[in-house]
């Protein structure tokens, strides 16, 4: 539901590929099915339904995404969306990264008026300043809306951890002689099953509508590939994707599909371990984890017995819960080679609290939780 002309995405520190390593990709797919309540500025409430499939491919430094919503409301009106975008990283200059994306994308509405229609193309530059897992970014966009141009700036800094992430942005575009600044951040937070997100901002113009903006999502992990996702927020007009203001609840479903195998993950830059195990540490006694020598490549392995799904999160998938892929036997594998260095990660078992394996050793995070640590040859 919520369109924003500035995607800010939470960038996680990168240090460059070994040379000639494979270009493996990963896809994954998802299909979003909501019931929603939307008032629009101006406008009666009403309620609605929604379809919303999407697909991600991602390689060794680059992302590619589409995503498609189709909205029907009650008054039988409804609404189409279609997004495309391309994201992609440098190899790292010390501690530098350059990345370059595009956006581009389509709108139709169409009610009581006929048909409106709207269309945008961006393109992005942002230079990453990276120190372990905060650091801080700059760039500047330009492209197209309908006919006329745009163009703007952003800065801002990130924060993340295997218990939450922490965004703040600010961002100025200047769109069909409209000019207009935005300052959100943005929290994320997760255990076990539920994982909470909120956005909170305000915008500074003369020239379109300014104000205080914000929304709420809770996720609770049902199974091993469904999401209960309820959202409600508000949100201001966007004159790049040519939205009006309004307000919004959600509840729904999200269904997506095993992860692909052949993916190789962007290698991290590594932090010193700490002397001690965190207090907090969640050991998970049957599991144990273990590098495996594939082609030459180190591959994480899980051995574990009598449970359905085995995920991981750490530093090589920028702190998002990736499923392993069962190969028999209790023995759960990581689809995609490792990159050399320390390695931050947790496990977890059907869907239960994040924890470290045995075969592990044990460091404290930024947030003070109990993380696994392996150094990969």
């Amino acid at each position: 539901m919520r369109r924003r002309a500035i995607r800010c995405l939470l960038i996680a520190a990168a240090a460059g590929g070994a040379a000639g390593a494979p270009c493996a990709a990963q896809t994954d797919t998802h299909l979003d099915a909501a019931l929603a309540y939307v008032k629009y500025d101006g406008y009666l409430g009403s309620g609605a339904a929604l379809l919303s499939p999407s697909i991600v491919r991602r390689s060794l430094n680059t992302t590619l995404s589409a995503r498609g919503t189709f909205l029907v409301f009650e008054t039988g009106h409804s609404s189409l969306d279609g997004q495309l975008s391309a994201d992609a990283f440098s190899a790292p200059l010390g501690p530098l990264r350059v990345e370059g994306a595009v956006d581009a994308g389509g709108s139709a509405y169409y009610g009581y008026a006929g048909t409106t229609q709207f269309a945008h193309a961006l393109a992005h530059a942002r230079l990453h300043l990276v120190g372990g897992r905060i650091g801080l970014f700059a760039g500047g966009l330009g492209g197209v809306v309908a006919s006329p141009g745009a163009d703007g700036v952003s800065a801002g800094l990130w924060a993340r951890g295997p218990a939450g992430a922490l965004e703040i942005t600010w961002t100025h575009v200047a769109v069909m002689h409209q000019d207009y600044s935005d300052l959100q951040g943005r929290a994320r937070w997760q255990t076990g099953p539920v994982a909470l997100e909120a956005e909170a901002g305000t915008r500074a113009s003369s020239a379109v509508a300014s104000g205080a903006f914000g929304d709420l999502s809770a996720t609770l992990r049902l199974s091993g590939r469904a999401e209960l996702i309820v959202t409600a927020g508000s949100y201001l007009s966007d004159p790049i994707r040519g939205t009006i203001g309004g307000r919004y609840a959600t509840a729904g479903l999200r269904l997506d599909t095993p992860a692909l195998a052949g993916r190789r993950e962007v290698p991290r830059i590594p932090r010193t371990p700490s002397p001690t195990p965190a207090p907090t540490s969640t050991w998970l006694e049957s599991a144990r984890v273990l590098l495996e020598q594939d082609g030459g490549q180190a591959m994480l392995v899980v051995y574990v017995a009598g449970v359905h799904e085995v995920e991981v999160t750490g530093d090589f998938t920028d702190w998002k819960s990736v499923a392993l892929v069962a190969a028999g036997q209790g023995r759960y594998r990581y689809a995609m080679p490792l990159p050399a260095g320390v390695q931050h990660f947790n496990v977890r078992l059907d869907g239960g609290p994040w924890g470290v394996p045995q075969g592990a050793a044990v460091d404290a995070d930024e947030f003070g939780n109990g993380v696994a640590v392996l150094v990969v040859p």
